[in-house]
């Protein structure tokens, strides 16, 4: 990847709300991975952990 789009990538981010059914399905097709995400508050945190436990039942 190029140096310059990777730097901008880091220094820069968008926050936005999406649905938990929308962020659901981003992390279980792969598209999204937890790790890139950060929590801004508690609620986040709870729909991220939801949407990361049903995608894991739904991979077995």
């Amino acid at each position: 990847m190029n140096t310059n789009l990777m730097q901008y990538q880091q220094e820069n981010t968008a926050k936005v709300e999406i649905s938990a059914g929308v962020l659901a399905s981003l992390i279980s097709s792969g598209l999204l991975k937890v790790a890139q995400c950060k929590c801004l508050d508690a609620n986040a945190k709870h729909v991220l952990w939801q949407s990361l436990l049903v995608s894991s039942i739904a991979a077995e």
